[in-house]
């Protein structure tokens, strides 16, 4: 499961050298997918 995440905030590089797919709000919007939501 992808990780939503600003394009420029600073932990991006942290978690892809981890092995976190992690998309941009851009390609986000072009995709049919839905936000998880944690309580």
């Amino acid at each position: 499961m992808p990780v939503n995440i600003p394009r420029d905030l600073p932990a991006r590089a942290t978690l892809e050298s981890e092995g976190i797919f992690v998309m941009s709000d851009e390609r986000a919007r072009s995709q049919d997918i839905r936000p998880m939501r944690i309580a």
